[in-house]
């Protein structure tokens, strides 16, 4: 970068305790793109309890939980900001009311393929009283033993549940909504499917997103979602809450009900929320992964939320820290780098292939490898090694202003857009 050229800083949200900033040439700054400023809730425990007593396409929590006496509350995990601390008193109250007792209550940590939770943060999440009050399990993805098959879906995939989830009378699910690459928007019946199921129904789930070979990230209706839909019919998911957050992670709004219908009702809000509307493409996008910087499975929803407002052969640098570096599934980035992965999906499922090891990472890496196609990917991150990084063609640089002046050398009138957020997903004004 010309040392002479008049310049702007810009802060970056880089972790829930940590500010980090870029320093970009002012002729050079495109647009820097934020999180819409939505107003949250006044009082959070009555949104809540007001949303429960007025259940959006279902009955009241309390009818359907009376005379019922094994309840499953599935509670998303770490890796989602959702208040579950601040919901679950509210659920639980409610469910007490009808005669269930503390110990016919279990929480569920819905974990998908993600790691294990620590007991401390489990407390964080759910709340010290929650934790030591009622039965608290962790779910089960590559555990056959606590799996249940539970029958196999109109389009051949059997379905395999947590069996606590499986076992109980009510099943009901709290999470948040959100931009997501897969089915558009994550939160109602995505508790079930990844959240509690089994590894070869989660890989069908995935097989599926990655047959698409498309970004669905904030698409209100996809293929993808009608087909997990269904596999959630079968399992049963009898009531929802899920929040809408401001960029604060404060809550904006709260929908319960139906997984369905609740769930469509609170996407029309998440619009709101997480929107932001573009007029034309930049040569180049810094985006960081915040709040989805654990580790780079969760990171790479960084390089979904920019691509769509960067131009043909321009550059994304994704920015973040990722304390747990590749994460649980390290082929991920290995498979990245390969052209092969939707020829591969396909041959597995014709039987012509064996089945991987670890086959989840198949499909985001080659949604992954199509983004590469289009676009040079960059990455600023302490937490992981070169490596990983150069398997899957990512270009890796020590600081956010290397990766700045490398790609001005490359175009030294590209225009920079900054995107501040991972959960933004763009629309090209007035479509």
């Amino acid at each position: 970068m010309d040392s002479k050229a008049t310049t702007t800083r810009i802060p970056l949200p880089y972790s829930d305790t940590v500010l980090s900033e870029c320093v970009v040439p002012t002729t050079s700054l495109h647009h820097v793109y934020d999180l819409p400023q939505v107003v949250p809730v006044r009082d959070l425990d009555t949104s809540i309890e007001h949303a429960i007593r007025n259940p959006i396409g279902t009955r009241q929590l309390a009818n359907i939980v009376s005379g019922k006496h094994r309840i499953a509350i599935i509670v998303d995990d770490l890796t989602r900001p959702t208040p579950a601390a601040r919901i679950l008193p509210v659920v639980i109250r409610e469910i007490l009311l009808t005669g269930v007792v503390p110990s016919e209550i279990t929480i569920v940590m819905a974990l998908g393929s993600h790691r294990k939770m620590t007991d401390s943060e489990i407390i964080h999440k759910i709340g010290l009283e929650a934790f030591n009050t009622y039965n608290v399990t962790q779910s089960h993805f590559d555990e056959p033993t606590h799996l249940r098959s539970i029958g196999t879906s109109a389009d051949g995939v059997e379905i395999f549940i947590d069996e606590v989830v499986a076992s109980a009378d009510v099943k009901i699910g709290i999470g948040s909504i959100v931009p997501h690459g897969a089915v558009g928007w994550s939160g109602g019946g995505k508790i079930i499917y990844p959240g509690v199921a089994g590894k070869t129904t989660v890989t069908q789930f995935h097989f599926t997103h990655g047959l698409t070979e498309a970004n669905l990230t904030g698409m209100d209706e996809t293929s993808v979602r009608d087909r997990m839909e269904a596999w959630v019919d079968i399992v049963g998911l009898d009531f929802i809450v899920n929040t809408i957050l401001t960029p604060n992670e404060e809550v904006y709004d709260v929908v319960a009900g139906h997984f369905k219908q609740a769930h469509r009702a609170g996407v029309l809000k998440a619009h709101d929320a997480y929107l932001v509307e573009y007029d034309t493409q930049s040569d180049v996008a810094i985006a960081v992964s915040y709040p989805h910087d654990h580790d780079f499975w969760q990171a790479g929803k960084g390089f979904y939320c920019a691509e769509s407002m960067v131009k043909d052969g321009g550059h994304v640098i994704l920015v973040t820290p990722c304390p747990e570096g590749v994460g649980v599934h390290e082929m991920y980035p290995v498979l990245i780098g390969r052209d092969d992965n939707i020829d591969r999906i396909k041959a597995i499922l014709r039987g012509e292939e064996p089945m991987p090891a670890d086959p989840l990472p198949l499909a985001p890496a080659a949604m992954m490898k199509r983004i590469r196609r289009r676009l040079t990917l960059h990455i600023v991150s302490p937490g992981i090694e070169h490596g990983p990084m150069e398997a899957a063609g990512i270009i890796v640089h020590p600081s956010i202003q290397t990766a700045i002046d490398h790609v001005l050398t490359i175009n030294p009138q590209a225009s920079i857009s900054i995107v501040r957020s991972a959960e933004l997903y763009f629309q090209k004004r007035g479509k």
